[in-house]
């Protein structure tokens, strides 16, 4: 390989390393700001039933290799958006729409 195209080509991977950096950056500054203050503001009780009625919590733990114990948290929740309104959401937040919604 020539020294002008492996200079290219690292110049191409450096430009997609350090675009995924801020990517993920840019989403744990997101998180930390909007959804993290929205969980915050409702103490979680796991022993009050009643106060999680609609959810459903899984939890299940284990024990690597290494020594590290691993927790993974499922909720299943009663309620649920359909598949279509998710995708609407998703396409709106990259392509958002400031006119008068349609009829359709």
């Amino acid at each position: 390989m020539r020294p002008a195209l492996a200079a290219l080509w690292n110049a191409r991977a450096a430009l997609m390393y350090s675009l995924g950096g801020w990517t993920l950056l840019g989403a744990m500054i997101h998180y930390s700001r909007n959804v993290g203050t929205e969980s915050s503001s409702q103490p979680e009780n796991e022993t009050d039933l009643h106060a999680n009625q609609g959810n459903h919590k899984e939890v299940f733990t284990r024990e690597t290799a290494l020594g590290f114990k691993v927790t993974t948290v499922v909720t299943y929740r009663d309620v649920q958006p359909p598949i279509t309104q998710l995708l609407r959401s998703v396409k709106s937040f990259f392509f958002p729409d400031d006119g008068p919604p349609s009829g359709n």
